[in-house]
């Protein structure tokens, strides 16, 4: 009776704050009995380990095979020769150096880890492209792997393989075991992967050789997804795997802080549940997606999609403007970084809504995923060295206020390592509007010497008040250096 009393109180306390900007999302949710993060440190606070990624992944085209149902769903050894050939030239220059799988495809490995991405051709029988040819073809261009993986995840195609820095504990004894896992939160459901359960004999040796498998092959970046079926097997509203709990799930973060920091590896969270506030993806994440798929992108999912709505578990926020607004109370230099997703940047309908799509997860200090394959046109939008350089300098900005519906989650603000700021000024609406800003309102004083990041123009002396006429779904970046 308890536990459906406590989910009547939530559920109440969701509906009646969806649209409240005060409300902090599970904030109400007492969900750890104890400090989580005790003894743990931030990633982000590791050496070199402060930044946003810039980077090409096979989402894109594993996505369209998805749609199509043309399984199964492949990237060949061509494909990415394709892809390779495609970043070193149009991408690399400007600071992209990594390529990364992701789901879809085939993820194979014998002895509990992925060794294999992807069939060689469509024919559920035939051979798996082997991680190391990949990595190869990536490092004879100066470029990097990034992998879609999990260290919550099986890979074995020999349940007795010996899980390593053990005597003899089997890595298929770590699957769930109806005999013995009696407390899991939905036992009747089938899950949709192999789950390690966190309190089996093994389980932290196996998550340490997960991080040291990947770093072994020089593979430093990792994406996890699928984190809430884990926690609680739910999606949106869906059960959708067993859910194997609150204590389970963070103990494996805890051990995700302890071993990437061994192995030096940058880990990207996706489909958390972010509850207590991210109290312990904030440690365990050197990035956490922020809201739900991009899917085929479009302003809808960046901006519109169930705007203003706040959900207790993932996705937070249908969109990214929203995500991106609501946890910059969690993120900053030394911090977190906020993952928008894939920019799809075909998908948006002017060059007003790709200057958005660009702007906005760079001054979030969030990271750029290029997927497909831009035309010349859109490239430029990736291209843009001025505004890239806030990725190297690690910049993290932040909105004026976390507002989702009105005009002030949309100027945003930072300042960058050299003493100088940057404002951005968004425009979400359906028509042109004006955004204005007092600058001592977000701690800038003086007269400052402006200039336009995607015109590439100076714009004068500003102090007081900053002001433009905005297009609709359009953004206008300013660098303010001291005169």
């Amino acid at each position: 009776m308890k536990k459906y009393l406590i989910a009547a109180l939530a559920l109440a306390a969701l509906m009646t704050s969806c649209n409240s900007n005060t409300w902090d999302v599970t904030s109400d949710l007492s969900v750890d009995k104890v400090d989580p993060t005790q003894g743990l440190t931030p990633l982000a606070q590791d050496p070199g380990m402060d930044y946003a990624p810039l980077y090409w992944s096979v989402y894109g085209a594993l996505r369209q095979q998805e749609k199509d149902g043309s399984f199964p769903n492949i990237f060949t050894e061509k494909d990415w020769d394709e892809a390779i050939d495609f970043v070193a030239t149009k991408l690399k220059p400007y600071g992209y150096d990594m390529l990364v799988t992701d789901g879809f495809a085939a993820m194979g490995g014998d002895n509990g880890y992925m060794t294999r991405y992807s069939r060689s051709q469509k024919d559920e029988n035939s051979p798996e492209i082997e991680l190391s040819t990949i990595i190869a073809k990536l490092k004879a261009k100066g470029l990097k792997l990034g992998v879609y993986d999990n260290p919550f995840w099986l890979h074995y195609s020999n349940p007795n393989a010996i899980i390593p820095g053990t005597d003899g504990i089997t890595v298929g004894s770590l699957r769930y075991n109806p005999e013995k896992d009696k407390d899991v939160l939905h036992p009747t459901k089938n899950d949709q992967f192999g789950w390690v359960l966190t309190d089996h004999p093994g389980a932290e040796q196996h998550f340490e050789a997960f991080f040291k498998h990947y770093a072994d092959m020089g593979v430093h970046f990792i994406r996890m997804d699928f984190l809430s079926w884990y926690e609680d097997g739910m999606n949106y509203s869906d059960q959708i795997d067993r859910g194997y709990g609150r204590e389970r799930y963070v103990r494996g973060m805890q051990w995700i802080n302890k071993y990437a920091r061994k192995y030096g590896v940058y880990v990207s969270l996706v489909m958390p549940h972010l509850k207590n506030n991210a109290i312990i993806e904030k440690y365990a994440g050197n990035m956490i997606r922020i809201n739900a798929d991009a899917l085929e992108g479009s302003w809808y999912r960046f901006s519109e999609n169930n705007r203003g709505s706040l959900r207790g578990g993932w996705p937070n926020s249908e969109n990214a403007f929203d995500g991106f607004i609501n946890w910059s109370k969690i993120s900053g230099r030394g911090k977190v970084r906020l993952d928008g997703d894939f920019i799809r940047l075909g998908s948006f309908a002017s060059d007003d809504e790709k200057r958005s799509a660009i702007s906005l997860p760079l001054m979030a200090g969030g990271p750029i995923a290029v997927t497909d394959y831009p035309n010349a046109h859109d490239l430029t939008f990736f291209q843009n060295e001025e505004l890239l350089a806030l990725q190297k300098d690690g910049f993290v900005g932040q909105p004026y206020k976390r507002d989702l519906w009105g005009i002030d989650g949309e100027i945003w603000y930072g300042q960058l390592k050299d003493g100088s700021w940057v404002v951005g000024l968004f425009n979400r609406d359906q028509s042109a509007a004006t955004r204005s800003v007092m600058l001592s309102q977000i701690g800038i004083h003086g007269s400052w010497k402006a200039r336009n990041l995607w015109t590439y123009e100076d714009e004068g002396t500003v102090s007081g008040t900053i002001s433009a006429e905005i297009p609709a779904h359009g953004c206008k970046i300013l660098k303010l250096t001291k005169l």
